[in-house]
Parts: structure tokens; C-alpha cells; sequence
């Protein structure tokens, strides 16, 4: 990207469309967290850089989610999805409390208009916001039980215009879990919120957004 004074800058987001594969990571925070996701027929989704990008300015020792999956275009569903995803990566409980509050306050930062502008859009007018943190591969993420996650997904709920589809707040967040074991992408797990199982391998990405419509399905 160039800006006015014709001065290269970095691009904070890529487009993939129908068939394509990516590996969202965050090496450069020393992460080791992967989601390996496929695009659905049809569509069109567009993958943002959220900390350093379209949210910047933040003090040294804030941190907020990582990423976020955006639909552009979704040819037969007519579905518009966003799918914040903090790349956590790791075994400790304490971390993952701590991406609990990663996701919702990245929640505040996109709603606040006045200082990110250029955030809102991608919250806003959405059918379904969902959130995710992931953990590394073959390293188990703990499940979280706090306030902040009940916040969170109510947050989630109130920004999802098709709400009245989600019958439970809690499908609308997901554990992801990486295993080299995994030949398929699935969802694990008897009540919300679900895990779901992955990996870079040949068969073992998630597919998007199917995968994520799966989670508000009672049936496995």
C-alpha cells in the first residue's frame, strides 16, 4: 500500500477467496498458537491484523486480540460473518483468563468510532460475531469459566443482528485446538462453549464460515 506522499506502507489485511488455505500465527509475539482455516465455496473473506493494526497507538503493555476473519462476500448463505481469534498458545490457566480480556476489550477499542473509525465496520451490521482463542499445536488450551467470559459472549450476542438464532451465547466462542492426530476439522465437546479440533495438515483446517455455523447447531 502507498500512501499520499508516496511512501510504502504495510498492509494490515489479505483477501482469500473459495478454496484457499491460510495459517493464521502470531510468531512475532512469540505465540506458537495456529488456526489453520480453508474458505467455503462461494466466498470471500478478507483476514485483518487487529493489535498494530487497525487498532494502533495502544500503550506497550496493552494487548488485545490478534486477529480477526472478516466475510466479504458469501454467494449462497448470504451470511456476513467476523471471527475475532487471539492467539494465545498457551498451557497456562492464567493466559487463558488473560485472552478472555483480550477479545473484549478489543470489543471497546473497535466500537469506539471517534478514535478508530476504521474498526467499527467490521463489528457493525454483522449477522454473527463470533470469538476464539487458540492454543498450540498438540498443547491443551484450559477451559475458562469467569465473568469475563460471560461478558464477553453476551457481547458477542448483542452484536450478532441474526441473535435469535443463537440459542445458548456461549456457541458464539470456541476453544481452538490444534492435534497433529486430527485427520478432519471437528467440534468437541457436550455443551458450549465448544472446542474445536485442527490441524495445518492436508484435511485438518477449519472450514470457514461452515465450520463456525456448526457451533450453533445442538446436534454433532
Amino acid at each position: 500500500m502507498v500512501n499520499e506522499k508516496g511512501k510504502k506502507e504495510k498492509s494490515f489485511s489479505r483477501h482469500l477467496t473459495e478454496g484457499e488455505k491460510s495459517v493464521l500465527e502470531d510468531a512475532e509475539h512469540g505465540s506458537k498458537a495456529i488456526v489453520p482455516i480453508k474458505i467455503d465455496e462461494g466466498n470471500t473473506v478478507e483476514i485483518i491484523q487487529v493489535d498494530g493494526g487497525v487498532i494502533q497507538g495502544l500503550p506497550k503493555n496493552k494487548r488485545i486480540c490478534d486477529a480477526m476473519v472478516y466475510t466479504v462476500d458469501c454467494v449462497h448463505e448470504r451470511m456476513n460473518l467476523t471471527w475475532l481469534i487471539e492467539l494465545k498458545g498457551s498451557a497456562k490457566a492464567r493466559e487463558a483468563q488473560y485472552s478472555i480480556k483480550q477479545l473484549l476489550e478489543s470489543i471497546g477499542y473497535m466500537q469506539d468510532s471517534s478514535a478508530y473509525p476504521q474498526a467499527e465496520k467490521y463489528i457493525k451490521g454483522r449477522d454473527y460475531v463470533f470469538a476464539a482463542a487458540a492454543g498450540a499445536p498438540d498443547k491443551t488450551l484450559p477451559v475458562v469459566n469467569s465473568k469475563n467470559l460471560k461478558d464477553l459472549c453476551k457481547k458477542l450476542r448483542a452484536l450478532s443482528g441474526q441473535r435469535k438464532n443463537v440459542k445458548d451465547m456461549f456457541m458464539l466462542f470456541s476453544y481452538i485446538q490444534p492435534d497433529a492426530r486430527k485427520k478432519k476439522a471437528g467440534r468437541r465437546g457436550d455443551k458450549p462453549p465448544y472446542s474445536i479440533m485442527c490441524h495445518n495438515n492436508s484435511t485438518g483446517y477449519i472450514a470457514y464460515p461452515s465450520m463456525l455455523m456448526e457451533l450453533l447447531n445442538d446436534k454433532k
